[in-house]
């Protein structure tokens, strides 16, 4: 299980550094040095900035569905 958990550390941080270099790379291009260009790229950062904010943190644990005992007649 700590493999695992290192191995999704490493993804999310070599999709960070990727997504980056991306930024990088299209901050580097003609088109981008306009005022239109500028902005598209500065919105374009900030939904990837915002989904990692918002969405970094999501988890999904599997766990054991419990039942109630109110339930436990419906079975």
């Amino acid at each position: 299980m700590f493999g695992l958990t290192r191995l999704l550390v490493f993804w999310r941080a070599a999709l960070a550094v990727l997504l980056l270099v991306g930024l990088l790379w299209l901050a580097t291009d003609v088109q981008s040095q306009s005022p239109g260009g500028v902005l598209g790229l500065f919105a374009l950062s900030l939904f990837i900035s915002l989904g990692f904010i918002l969405f970094g943190q999501q988890r999904f644990e599997p766990g054991a569905v419990k039942t109630s005992p109110e339930d436990q007649h419906l079975a």
